[in-house]
């Protein structure tokens, strides 16, 4: 009876990713690829059977695929069977290629031999006196398996099928205050570990933080959730515009956008005259730090957290002058206009708006301020509080 093409086919595929190797009559291995045409950061599950064949021995496997810059790899499962003198070693691996183009998995296997006599001594000690086994290390070459990855759509930022949520937690705020942002891409592919989302931009200043990443590793590839904190901090109101992340679902072959809508944020300026109330009072340093509790709920400690460590010395309980000795060692020990911007946003941008502006003109706008010259007017208006 002829076969039809499909069975054929259906022949090749079997032979193509189910490999069987035998070794002088010692024992067999058998690799079974997922696929062996994946796109880049598509996940592949190998597995590996390995099986002693020579029973007069005992024998033990240890097994790892190379590290390289090609792929990366996961040990997901291992089940061991010790019959007598049969060892049967099942491996499961999870495998991501990392580059297009034609990639070669090498391994590493040592097969390692004894006797039922050195087995019986090596248990013969007490807890207290284990020996060890005596044995023979054998290094052996396993055949390397080779896979054609297919290059990802052009653009293309994140491979899986995942879904993306944004939390605004406000859209109105004061000059500078910080406006707290969450996004998280949550679904099974490659994890979404992004080094950017939201462009950089005149209008506003971006705080980041490190992305909280949770992923869970098993035979249908990656689940994960990540999580990007941020805020951004403006002079005056303005539009976070569209923003499109490319992303690519090897299992349809198709591409798709993560959106994130566009988004108008109103800050309005404070009065000029409150500028110039002489009296220090903790509050607007207390309600400035208020926003931290609150971003993601469990975040702690924001991106200005980081660069004003020391500011959780300033406890509301303490007296004005030492309030102010604190800040004004601070801003005398900052030489980085950055952080001297975002010292005084976190501390009191009210009091400091007329030097914020003047920094974020510096550091995004086209006009220069020298900065011993902006930290010297801050330490007048601190001397102005004593």
């Amino acid at each position: 009876m002829k076969k039809s093409p499909g069975s054929q086919l259906a022949a090749l595929i079997i032979v193509i990713l189910s490999i069987t190797v035998t070794y002088a009559d010692d024992f067999t291995s058998k690799f079974t690829l997922s696929t062996t045409a994946p796109y880049a950061k598509e996940a592949v599950i190998m597995k590996l059977d390995l099986v002693q064949t020579d029973h007069s021995k005992v024998m033990f496997f240890k097994f790892s695929p190379k590290k390289s810059d090609d792929y990366e790899f996961y040990r997901l499962d291992i089940k061991e069977e010790d019959a007598y003198h049969a060892a049967k070693v099942h491996y499961t691996y999870l495998i991501y290629p990392k580059r297009t183009g034609d990639i070669t998995i090498t391994f590493d296997l040592i097969k390692m031999v004894t006797t039922d006599e050195k087995v019986a001594y090596s248990f013969s000690g007490d807890r207290d006196n284990i020996k060890g086994l005596n044995k023979k290390d054998i290094p052996v070459d396993l055949p390397p398996l080779k896979l054609r990855v297919k290059p990802l759509p052009k653009g293309t930022l994140i491979v899986g099928d995942f879904s993306l949520k944004r939390t605004i937690k406000k859209r109105e705020a004061k000059s500078f205050e910080p406006l707290p942002l969450t996004i998280t891409i949550k679904g099974n592919g490659y994890p979404p570990i992004l080094t950017s989302i939201i462009p950089n931009s005149e209008n506003f200043i971006l705080f980041k933080e490190t992305p909280i990443t949770h992923s869970v590793k098993s035979i249908q590839g990656t689940s994960s959730s990540v999580t990007y904190p941020m805020a951004l901090s403006a002079k005056q109101s303005f539009d976070l515009p569209i923003i499109k992340l490319k992303a690519f679902n090897p299992k349809t072959e198709k591409s798709y956008d993560l959106t994130i809508p566009k988004e108008h944020f109103t800050v309005t300026k404070p009065d000029q005259g409150m500028l110039l109330d002489k009296v220090d009072s903790p509050k607007p340093l207390q309600s400035d730090w208020s926003w931290l509790g609150t971003l993601l709920g469990y975040f702690i400690v924001f991106v200005a957290g980081l660069l004003t460590a020391k500011s959780f010395k300033w406890s509301p309980r303490r007296k004005q002058k030492p309030t102010v000795d604190a800040i004004t060692e601070e801003i005398q020990a900052v030489n980085d206009p950055k952080e001297l911007l975002a010292l005084l946003i976190a501390t009191d941008a009210g009091r400091y708006i007329n030097a914020i502006e003047k920094l974020e003109e510096s550091l995004y706008g086209k006009k220069k301020y020298d900065l011993k010259r902006i930290k010297k007017e801050l330490l007048q208006i601190n001397e102005m509080d004593y």
